[in-house]
């Protein structure tokens, strides 16, 4: 009778809608446990008045037990599996995979499926509940969490950064280190899109609907989106069950850059679209205050760029007019000697023409005086008398 109904229920019938699944909880919540630990299963779904069985599946072979509890004392090898249980008006429930582990150090997970928004608690745990400190959790080989004491993290609300491979390090006499443990969360709903019900720009005084376009994707759970539109950090909308907002006139004062919010009714997930521009022809829509920001920090770096290179030019031309002039005063002292050697050369030739001119005179003066006398003898004339050269002696300063 219950793999009949199991079948019938498995199977949706055109034009039904599927009936509720049955949901599998687990006590304590851990998908992964060491052998030899005690587990149990709980089967919760609509029964019929005063009903509480339940039917089970490993692997997809039915167990025989009808209890809406499933009890697995001692977890061994062949534990380990794909369990679904289903109720009389039910649907069979969602897998839930267990594994039974035989080694030092496990990291436990809440679950290995998550749609966004839900809790994720992960638990460190040592053989035969042994004490482990210095705690370490891991996502895909980085550190993100570190505890001295204690082995349990969870995170409230999952989203899909959250997913990838997670292990855990701890000290025990030794330093321990798990396993990995493949954990995905499922997106709810898409990052909306903004969009306008005409081409942009607009014509002034026309009319325009904004609509923020998502929603929720197959599989998840049955929730209620709510949406909030915003002009640059002016809410115009706010939490809203309708996707659209309208503008029955556009003028002046509805220009500006607009977007919108996708949350579910808790706020535990919230996506927001991309900016869209408002204009109308003609106009031009006011420029938002990071503009005006970043205009002007943009104009004060270009100042401070253009500073210190001016500086830095003026202090080249400073440094090369001082090279020019220590190579012109070398210049000009060259110059100098030479003036001063050839003039010295030309005084010296001057003053030995003078000398020479002297005794010439003074030679000239004694054939005179000497014709004017009667010579005693014809013995020949005393030689003239040398005087001191008056070569001057040249000082060069």
């Amino acid at each position: 009778m219950w793999l009949w109904t199991a079948l019938l229920l498995w199977v949706p019938v055109g034009g039904q809608e599927d009936p509720t699944k049955a949901v599998i909880t687990l006590q304590p919540p851990w998908v992964d446990v060491f052998q030899e630990e005690a587990v149990t299963l709980q089967c919760e779904g609509p029964r019929q008045p005063g009903d509480s069985s339940a039917q089970w599946f490993l692997n997809g072979t039915a167990i025989r037990t009808l209890t809406p509890r499933y009890y697995i004392t001692g977890a061994q090898a062949n534990d380990s599996g794909e369990y679904r249980c289903q109720t009389e008006l039910s649907a069979p429930s969602e897998p839930v995979q267990l594994q039974a582990h035989r080694d030092w150090l496990l990291l436990q997970v809440s679950g290995r499926v998550f749609t966004e928004g839900e809790p994720l608690t992960m638990r460190c745990h040592a053989w035969k509940n042994k004490i482990v400190y210095n705690v370490l959790f891991y996502q895909n080989g980085k550190a993100f969490k570190f505890s001295s004491q204690d082995s349990e993290l969870t995170i409230p609300k999952t989203n899909v950064n959250h997913n990838g491979i997670y292990h855990c390090s701890a000290m025990g006499r030794y330093r321990y280190t798990s396993a990995g443990v493949s954990v995905t969360v499922q997106e709810l709903f898409r990052v909306p899109v903004l969009r306008a019900s005409s081409p942009l720009p607009l014509q002034e005084g026309s009319a325009v609907t904004l609509s923020c376009e998502t929603k929720l994707l197959p599989d998840s759970p049955p929730l209620r989106l709510y949406f909030s539109f915003y002009v640059g950090n002016k809410t115009v909308q706010a939490r809203n069950v309708s996707s659209q907002y309208q503008i029955p006139r556009v003028g002046g004062e509805d220009l500006g850059l607009y977007w919108c919010e996708a949350a579910t009714e808790d706020g535990g997930v919230r996506k927001c679209s991309v900016v869209l521009e408002l204009g109308v022809l003609g106009s031009q829509a006011p420029n938002p205050v990071w503009f005006h920001i970043l205009f002007h920090l943009a104009m004060g770096v270009i100042f401070l760029v253009s500073t210190v290179l001016c500086w830095i030019i003026y202090k080249e031309l400073q440094r090369n007019k001082k090279e020019n002039l220590k190579v012109s005063l070398s210049s000009d002292h060259g110059k100098n000697v030479t003036s001063y050697l050839h003039k010295d050369r030309y005084v010296e030739k001057e003053l030995k023409f003078q000398e020479e001119k002297e005794l010439q005179k003074e030679a000239h003066q004694k054939s005179k005086e000497g014709e004017g006398q009667q010579p005693k003898d014809e013995a020949s004339p005393p030689a003239l008398p040398l005087r001191p050269s008056a070569r001057a002696h040249v000082s060069y300063n």
